[in-house]
């Protein structure tokens, strides 16, 4: 028997799981065992926490892998090489191939309490401890009443404009950046409808500013102004699992390992990465982003290339042409875009309308109820 390893859960992982699985049964390879090691039972549906934690945005593994014949094993991997994975608990388990998909997690910035008093968005349960806190605020006095978002791109934006859908106009809610103009960094056909939104939200933004300390009462900005607060968010970047240190000294700022068009790891004729942990060429000119849009599409070819590659078969090119990105503006409704120069195609409720179907439908992995011929035929299908 030989043996495929899928490092990880979430996006990337679980569409690669899908993807080998129906290439193994493509080719009637059934001496191919296929094994997803994640540290969690269920998959979170992450970009959706700036709405507040719900039990709909954890999806349980275990019943999908079980139908298509994935073995699930929890535990936390500590190193990877071209030939087992070390686990945590000091257990090895052997891999022909294995495909690295083990996310991302937000990053506090080198700032003085931010980790002690800051909060994040960046997975379920540290959404949870935002929700309580901010369901226990009391409107009364200033640091309990104002707000405070540090960040002001994709998802500074959405946690922004979302609270004030959460909270009464007694709140005051600020969005720190240290751009000038809030959403600069997503391009400037933005800009204008950002400035709307935030407006229509109640939300004052703070440009060319950061933060230089904070602690359980108040931060103090970059330049001396202090403001009163015992909520401040920090949604300032994501870094890559530390788990691509274990097989290459070279990653991007970001924490990414290089790889090929095949997603093969430059460093490991045996290991893929897809998803958060990985930088592809997504099309000639533009790389991959840390986003679910691009972590499916590569869960998918990493997937199959790690059974093509054990049957010595041709493997399948990485090409993501087409690019689009939806931004939930509250109170507003929400973008939609089209293209990396990011043309607004939808905006207010028919921007709502599409967020909420990406949302509700297309990021989520399909039901194992369909059975597992159906999931298989979505999969070849994409």
């Amino acid at each position: 028997m030989t043996r495929i390893a899928i490092i990880g859960g979430g996006f990337a992982g679980t569409w690669a799981a899908m993807s080998a699985a129906a290439e193994r049964e493509a080719h009637g390879a059934n001496d191919v065992e296929i094994t997803m090691i994640s540290d969690q039972d269920s998959m979170c549906v992450r970009p959706r926490l700036y709405e507040g934690a719900t039990e709909a945005m954890m999806v349980p593994l275990r019943p999908l892998m079980d139908e298509i014949g994935v073995e699930l094993a929890l535990s936390r991997v500590a190193s990877v090489n071209a030939t087992s994975l070390e686990l945590e608990s000091g257990d090895t388990i052997a891999a022909d191939r294995t495909v690295l998909a083990a996310g991302s997690a937000a990053q506090f910035p080198p700032v003085p309490g931010a980790k002690e008093y800051g909060f994040q968005i960046d997975n379920y349960p540290t959404a949870q401890r935002l929700d309580i806190h901010i369901k226990n605020l009391r409107s009364e006095d200033a640091a309990t009443r104002t707000i405070v978002v540090v960040g002001a791109s994709f998802s500074g934006l959405e946690i922004a404009t979302q609270l004030r859908c959460r909270t009464d106009d007694s709140f005051r809610l600020i969005l720190i950046d240290q751009q000038d103009r809030a959403g600069a960094s997503l391009g400037v056909s933005l800009t204008e409808t950002v400035e709307t939104a935030l407006k229509e939200a109640g939300v004052t933004f703070l440009g060319g500013l950061t933060i230089s300390a904070m602690t359980h009462d108040k931060v103090t900005l970059s330049d001396g102004c202090e403001i009163e607060t015992r909520t401040v968010i920090f949604a300032t970047g994501m870094k890559a699992s530390p788990l691509t240190r274990s097989i290459t000294t070279s990653q991007d700022r970001s924490g990414r390992v290089e790889v090929d068009a095949h997603l093969k790891v430059a460093t490991h004729e045996t290991i893929f990465a897809a998803g958060d942990v990985a930088s592809a060429w997504a099309d000639p000119s533009h790389r991959s982003l840390m986003s679910c849009q691009h972590a499916m599409p590569m869960g998918i070819v990493a997937g199959r290339n790690a059974v093509l590659d054990l049957l010595d078969v041709d493997l399948s090119e990485y090409q993501q042409p087409f690019y689009a990105t939806c931004i939930d503006l509250g109170p507003f409704g929400a973008v939609f875009t089209n293209g990396w120069n990011r043309e607004i195609v939808k905006t207010r409720q028919e921007g709502a309308e599409m967020k909420a179907q990406i949302n509700t439908q297309w990021i989520y992995p399909p039901s194992p109820e369909i059975g597992r011929d159906a999931i298989f035929e979505m999969i070849r299908s994409q």
